[in-house]
């Protein structure tokens, strides 16, 4: 029997991964993609808790419940609604606040000294084109659909010069990591 790894994967969705704790022990996340330079995971979130630092990393929160998330970044409140992103660096002093509900989100991090990372949201409908080159894409709702099968939110899909998408009424981000 072949074993394959979530490095092996060209589409790795929420439930092929086990949840692990943060760096700092207070919530829980699963790392859906990693490369040397980034790394997508979908951390949940619920009442008020602090970030964990992550010296020399960009990063970029997207909300995928309909509650979106508060952060507080260096004490300056921040709203973050559902499926929009807000970056900033891993460095700075960051608590999420939920307002009691249970949030899930996504976390596009990368290190800085190994290239700049560019992402954007996409609301698409039909078939899914990538014009840009990108590392990956995340569902972040909506129905995308591979073949028969629909992709839950939050999974990532690596390899999209090979994997025909379809979408009705989506949401999609799309990550890119330029060297430097």
């Amino acid at each position: 029997m072949l074993h394959r790894t979530r490095a092996d994967l060209e589409i790795v969705r929420p439930a092929d991964v086990e949840p692990e704790p943060w760096a700092n022990g207070l919530g829980v996340t699963r790392v859906l993609a990693a490369r040397p330079a980034w790394r997508i995971s979908l951390a949940e979130i619920e009442g008020r808790m602090p970030f964990s630092p992550f010296l020399g990393a960009d990063r970029v929160l997207i909300p995928l419940s309909p509650g979106g998330v508060t952060l507080e970044i260096d004490g300056a409140e921040r709203s973050v609604p559902m499926h929009t992103g807000l970056a900033f660096r891993g460095e700075d002093h960051v608590v999420a606040d939920t307002a009691g509900d249970r949030a899930t989100v996504v976390n596009f991090m990368t290190r800085r000294s190994t290239g700049r990372m560019r992402w954007e949201i996409r609301h698409v409908d039909g078939r899914i084109d990538v014009d840009v080159v990108a590392d990956a894409l995340v569902v972040l709702g909506g129905e995308v659909r591979r073949r028969s099968e629909t992709l839950p939110p939050g999974s990532v899909v690596r390899s999209l010069e090979t994997v025909d998408l379809a979408a009705t009424d989506a949401a999609i981000a799309l990550l890119r990591v330029a060297g430097r």
